[in-house]
């Protein structure tokens, strides 16, 4: 039998990271040079949102104990950049799971975003 206590969480505290804040200010080709292509873009007349995620690497999703290991929660992180005038303003992380800090998995999107 296989118990969720993931609805019985309070969420991760989403703060700010040295990556997330270092990208504020650069041009929208100098984050797609660094960060890749996103998983989705959207636009409208005021700004343009560019959505990427990145999944825990399998290794890092179990645990050892003893001479054998089990899983843990599948994890990553959905990391919107908030585009005005061709400049980034922001970036969002949201953790998935939420009660999942998942903040190193973010920033690696960015790592090349010096």
């Amino acid at each position: 039998m296989q118990v969720s206590l993931a609805s019985c969480s309070a969420p991760a505290h989403v703060g700010e990271y040295p990556n997330q804040q270092r990208v504020v200010g650069k041009s929208t080709s100098a984050i797609l040079a660094c960060a890749g292509t996103p998983q989705k873009q959207t636009s409208d007349s005021e700004r343009t949102l560019l959505r990427y995620y990145r999944e825990a690497p399998i290794l890092e999703e179990s645990r050892p104990v003893g001479k054998g290991s089990f899983a843990t929660i599948r994890h990553g992180c959905w990391a919107t950049v908030v585009l005005v005038d061709d400049r980034v303003v922001d970036v969002q992380y949201r953790f998935v799971p939420p009660t999942f800090d998942a903040s190193n998995d973010c920033e690696e999107i960015f790592d090349s975003c010096q």
